[in-house]
């Protein structure tokens, strides 16, 4: 016997012959609540691809452009002082800097040097000492000039590793490829789970 509130065993087969399984205890629709899942990420793989596709091909320009301004700006203000892989003038060489370094310490550094000196910095004490007690001027750079420095100094690490890494312009066809790869396998997934009857 059973009250009437309470499931059967024959009251979940029957469920579950309709596509349900029936949770005695919360009389949750546990299949159904997976098929509105799945059917609410399907209908958003497409235009999440979309969106990524965009990202990743845009990404690159706009720090293109942040890295020609930066490069404008770097040859205008400190490649009196500074050189990038060509060893050092007045000031350090700069390659690798913005992996030396932290992002908020060159920030304060390009912005204003004369802070850091005050504050006894170390890094800062040991640049002008071995710059021959030569401080680095206040280039007086708003920040997004120091911002597209930075992105030019990255930009030229990235160069240099570029060459022993794989070309950035196979990149968008890598991933498209992984892409497609994992599609076509979910796609074998789902086929290959579909149920046969044999009669």
């Amino acid at each position: 016997m059973h009250s009437m509130g309470q499931p059967t065993i024959t009251d979940a087969t029957k469920a579950r012959g309709a596509g349900f399984i029936c949770c005695p205890d919360r009389g949750l629709k546990l299949e159904r609540l997976a098929d509105m899942i799945t059917g609410f990420s399907k209908r958003w793989r497409l235009p999440a691809l979309g969106i990524l596709m965009i990202v990743v091909w845009l990404g690159p320009i706009n720090h293109g452009k942040a890295a020609e301004t930066g490069q404008q700006v770097f040859l205008d203000s400190c490649a009196e002082c500074h050189t990038i892989g060509k060893g050092k003038l007045v000031g350090p060489d700069l390659a690798g800097v913005t992996s030396r370094r932290e992002a908020s310490w060159l920030q304060r550094q390009i912005k204003d040097p004369e802070s850091l000196i005050a504050e006894n910095d170390p890094i800062a004490l040991q640049l002008v000492k071995e710059a021959d007690d030569v401080e680095m001027p206040g280039l007086e750079l708003s920040d997004e000039q120091v911002a597209a420095v930075i992105a030019y100094l990255k930009s030229t690490e990235q160069l240099a590793n570029v060459e022993i890494g794989t070309p950035s312009q196979y990149m968008p066809t890598i991933l498209i490829s992984i892409i497609v790869l994992i599609g076509l396998t979910l796609i074998a997934l789902k086929v290959g789970s579909k149920k046969v009857n044999v009669s």
